[in-house]
């Protein structure tokens, strides 16, 4: 693919020759119709000969000027508008790049961080979604500071450092014109703007320690339960699901009293394991199917590209699928 992309860039641009017609029809009462029709044929390959690209050939009949056509039918089809699609990693760096905003050493930066703070998550499509957290502070610092998150002014910095770079302009008072008045508007937002407060859900949950029913509160990385007698008493729980995240009920093959679940890091990265955290360390990061090894007795898991391994490294049933791969 990389030879391809390279001799290609190196190559002649593909032409195609494209026709258009518009076509005037006569209705009841005077009514005149237009329509228009569109043909597109490849006439010179140029670079698609070895980077091939999916574009679709119309080929429109030969007319000429006031030729009167017939009417063989007429297929109607209708379209609704549909919402533009959510941003993925790819498309949003694109976004980005368009816009002049950032470099390529900070999109990766960038998006990880986003995550990481709980402001966007990854939906079944792998687009890229706001949590509530990210609505939130997007409210906040569109009201009270529209200046700073504007795509322009963004822009407009990036533009002032390739300067200073160069030489073209003085870097300390590039600094100054910025913060001294940003500092200013902050001082004054810490008195005036007040905490943003999420409305507190009592649960029938009820504390361990001290009997309390939980609340669910909105912390940097999402919601949890919280025990309402806070700060006398500081447990917490986060709110993954209870049950097991498998049709059937997997054992802790470690403590053998707990059973796997399926669970997030900090950075919303899906792994699996014992329900009696922290009192069992076991997790694993591919999905146990529930079945075990017949070499080691070990759980059997699939992969995220949906192979079927032993979850012992060492296994021989591992070393013998490492062998057929390869083969």
């Amino acid at each position: 693919m990389i030879w391809q992309r390279f001799i290609a860039s190196q190559m002649s641009p593909a032409i195609f020759d494209s026709v258009g017609a518009d076509i005037a029809a006569a209705g009841k009462n005077n009514t005149n119709y237009g329509f228009k029709a569109n043909g597109q044929t490849l006439k010179f390959d140029g670079y698609l000969k070895v980077y091939p690209v999916k574009f679709e050939q119309v080929d429109l009949p030969e007319m000429e000027i006031a030729e009167i056509l017939e009417f063989i039918k007429l297929e109607p089809s209708q379209h609704f508008t549909k919402p533009p699609a959510r941003y993925n990693e790819a498309s949003l760096i694109k976004a980005l790049e368009e816009q002049g905003i950032g470099r390529p050493s900070t999109y990766a930066p960038t998006i990880s961080t986003i995550q990481t703070r709980n402001y966007i998550e990854k939906d079944e499509k792998k687009s890229l979604k706001p949590t509530e957290m990210g609505l939130m502070v997007n409210d906040i610092l569109v009201e009270h500071f529209p200046q700073i998150v504007d795509i322009g002014f963004t822009a407009k910095m990036e533009g002032e450092f390739d300067e200073i770079a160069d030489g073209q302009m003085d870097w300390v008072k590039i600094l100054r014109d910025f913060y001294t008045p940003f500092k200013e508007n902050l001082d004054a937002k810490y008195k005036a703007v007040e905490s943003k407060k999420t409305e507190v859900v009592t649960t029938d949950k009820l504390c361990p320690k001290c009997g309390a029913n939980l609340v669910i509160k909105m912390g940097r990385f999402g919601k949890f339960y919280a025990c309402p007698k806070f700060p006398e008493c500081k447990h917490t729980e986060n709110m993954e699901p209870a049950k097991p995240a498998f049709e059937v009920e997997i054992p802790c093959p470690k403590c053998k009293t707990g059973h796997v679940v399926e669970k997030r890091t900090k950075k919303r990265k899906i792994f699996y394991g014992c329900s009696t955290y922290p009192d069992c360390d076991f997790a694993l990061w591919d999905k146990p199917t529930g079945a075990k090894c017949e070499k080691c007795n070990s759980l059997i898991v699939e992969t995220k590209r949906k192979q079927i391994k032993c979850s012992n490294k060492e296994c021989e049933e591992n070393v013998k699928l490492k062998t057929k791969n390869k083969e």
